[in-house]
């Protein structure tokens, strides 16, 4: 609703800055790169929305076609107007007006093309392949287990897996130094000032990011009777209980190894989530077929050590369940 509402206030911004010839005073040459990042923005925020799937799905040929008929229901809006309108600003206005309008509703659905295009090529050029898993490796780094005491059940049993916190800290600060490289570039140029400021100020975030994880000690994957807890930064899913857990995989993408968890209705929970993390969990979709994969890199174990205990307890989760049915 956001977005759409941004749409449809620009033409209505546009129209009342040319009637009141806001639009044609010689300091708004100053405003023109806010205007493009403005664009480009609204362009790519558009497009995550797509990703999202915050709007109906619909077939992409529909969503060039509305596209381009929106741009030609400009122009000859343009041709048929022209030479009808008065030659003032209320003349200026009621053709200015439509025809950002139709110019706008023509990015909109072009934008949607763009991200339904942009989603079908990650599927099909960024899929991650499967792994195959061997039994783990005698003597290799296992996380603590905490097997449960006397007389306790067997269901208490819980696994902590800490953080790789120093390649967590490294990733966060390369998007960081990236930041920074980018505002670099940007100086001296044209796009100089509000470009550069949005980059330092990504920048810094990364960097906080970076420094906050090194003193945590909170473990980033906790399996348990209740299901797998997950670290924030890892997944934006907190936790899964082992009854929406269906199976678990182990694919590889460019060059990374990920855990990655089929649930059972990956569409609610992706429905859950914000506005970013449902694009996150969407890509994750189409590139592993789950909304949730953990990265085995960010976690102090070995993957084939992971792969055996995860579906170790998931058995156990489903046996525990068969039990109290089958002494009916």
């Amino acid at each position: 609703m956001t977005l759409i509402a941004a749409y449809a206030a620009i033409p209505l911004a546009v129209a009342l800055g040319t009637y009141r010839g806001w639009l044609f005073q010689s300091s708004a040459s100053s405003n023109t790169n806010i205007a493009v990042i403005g664009l480009i923005a609204l362009v790519a925020a558009t497009m995550l929305a797509e990703y999202a799937g915050a709007f109906e799905r619909a077939a992409s040929g529909r969503d060039a076609l509305r596209g381009i008929a929106y741009w030609l229901g400009a122009i000859v809006w343009v041709a048929a107007v022209l030479r009808l309108v008065p030659d003032n600003r209320a003349g200026a206005t009621v053709l200015i007006g439509p025809m950002s309008a139709l110019m706008l509703g023509g990015v909109f659905y072009l934008s949607r093309f763009a991200g339904t295009c942009t989603r079908f090529w990650t599927a099909a050029i960024m899929t991650a392949t499967r792994m195959p898993v061997s039994p783990p490796i005698s003597g290799s780094e296992s996380p603590n287990e905490m097997p449960a005491g006397s007389g306790e059940s067997t269901q208490a049993y819980r696994v902590d897996i800490a953080a790789n916190t120093g390649k967590i800290a490294l990733r966060l600060l390369g998007g960081a130094a990236a930041f920074l490289i980018l505002a670099q570039v940007l100086r001296g140029t044209s796009y100089d000032g509000f470009s550069t400021g949005v980059f330092y100020l990504g920048a810094i975030f990364l960097g906080a990011l970076a420094i906050r994880s090194l003193p945590s000690r909170a473990p980033a994957l906790s399996l348990g009777s209740d299901g797998i807890s997950i670290r924030r930064d890892l997944c934006a899913i907190r936790h899964l209980s082992w009854a929406q857990i269906m199976s678990f995989e182990m694919k590889s993408s460019m060059g990374n190894t990920f855990l990655v968890i089929h649930v059972g209705d990956a569409n609610a929970l992706i429905a859950q989530c914000g506005l970013i993390s449902r694009w996150i969990m969407g890509q994750s979709q189409a590139m592993f077929g789950s909304p949730v994969r953990i990265p085995v890199a960010w976690l102090k174990c070995d993957r084939n050590w992971l792969w055996q205990k995860t579906n170790e307890l998931l058995a156990a989760s489903r046996a525990s369940q068969r039990s109290p049915e089958s002494n009916r």
